[in-house]
């Protein structure tokens, strides 16, 4: 009886481990299959993933590039690539003799880490220096006989700032920015021949109606200072061809001694208004004092909020270690003929 108990007993233990080591090997199976579909999948992932056939893109930053004679020529481009990111610094261009003043075409190359490339040409217009200082135009009002009618010498008529604008484009002259009025106040920069910045006082509606849209046909800038308490809701920084600064937000108005406001009023007081005046512009950084009125005090609030250069009457042109808060400006007035102008910008 013991000996038959012992012999069911083992024939049991040898069932299990039968079943147990049938268990190992399936086991063993399905991991060896799952590994090898597992890598496969992997693989074929993985070929998707790293398999990269779209080439980056070049954006450029105009459609003609400005440099003075002899100087370096840097692309005025940036490029992206969807993998390999920012691809700026792998931008390459062709040769071209920058000693010459003329007009060349360089072609602009980037190639991402996957071997896929990129052209683009960029017309490249070398120039030589301006020497006799910058002009900074400065306009108020405009006319067209049919909504506006001319008042004083202020008012521009239509045909004749189209004709203004038209004489800048057709003699390819150079519209720098602030930043680059202020990089060449600095001796960082220099600026090509035929440089001249526009602005135009106030923000009144006969800017916006009849100047605008020349500036737009030619597709020339336009600093608009803004009186932003009057003027500010017309705000739009989509606006094509308008610089948006400011003409003060309440200042544009008499003070007690018959000058205007910023030479009345505090430090604190004229910080607060200049603040606003930013804050509804987007964030100006260049200010143009109202009536042309202006002290140390006005200039210490310009400074501690942030604004980098500040706009007079009075005639002139910039040049460089200019005072940038009291910067000159040449007046556009009704009066003036062609000719004039063009002497004005030359």
């Amino acid at each position: 009886m013991g000996k038959t108990k012992k012999r069911i007993k083992r024939k049991n233990n040898n069932r299990i481990k039968l079943l147990m080591l049938i268990l190992i090997i399936i086991g063993i199976i399905f991991l060896v299959n799952g590994k090898k579909d597992n890598n496969e999948n992997g693989m074929a992932n993985g070929n998707k993933e790293t398999k990269d056939s779209t080439s980056p893109e070049i954006f450029l930053d105009a459609e003609e590039a400005v440099v003075i004679a002899g100087d370096k020529y840097t692309p005025k481009a940036t490029a992206r690539d969807d993998v390999d990111g920012d691809l700026t610094s792998k931008i390459t261009f062709s040769d071209f003799d920058t000693s010459k003043e003329g007009e060349y075409e360089t072609t602009l190359s980037v190639t991402d880490n996957a071997g896929n490339k990129t052209e683009k040409k960029q017309k490249v217009i070398v120039r030589g220096e301006l020497k006799n200082g910058l002009p900074i135009l400065m306009y108020h009002f405009f006319y067209d006989d049919i909504k506006y009618f001319r008042q004083d010498s202020n008012w521009i008529k239509n045909s004749d700032f189209e004709e203004q604008v038209k004489y800048l484009k057709e003699n390819d002259f150079y519209f720098p920015t602030w930043g680059e009025v202020n990089d060449y106040i600095d001796g960082k920069i220099k600026l090509p021949t035929k440089s001249v910045v526009l602005t135009v006082d106030d923000g009144d509606a006969s800017f916006f109606d009849v100047a605008v849209p020349i500036l737009q046909k030619y597709n020339i800038p336009a600093t608009s200072f803004v009186i932003t308490e009057w003027y500010g809701w017309r705000y739009d920084s989509n606006m094509k061809c308008v610089v948006w600064e400011s003409h003060s937000e309440s200042m544009h108005e008499a003070g007690a001694n018959g000058k205007g406001r910023m030479v009345n009023w505090s430090y604190d007081k004229i910080v607060e208004d200049i603040k606003k005046s930013s804050e509804t512009l987007g964030g100006a950084n260049v200010f143009c004092y109202p009536f042309g009125h202006y002290n140390d005090t006005a200039i210490k609030a310009l400074k501690a909020t942030n604004y980098i250069l500040a706009l007079t009457v009075n005639e002139g042109r910039v040049t460089k270690n200019s005072d940038k808060y009291k910067l000159p400006r040449v007046r556009v007035v009704g009066e003036n003929s062609l000719n004039y102008f063009i002497k004005s910008v030359n």
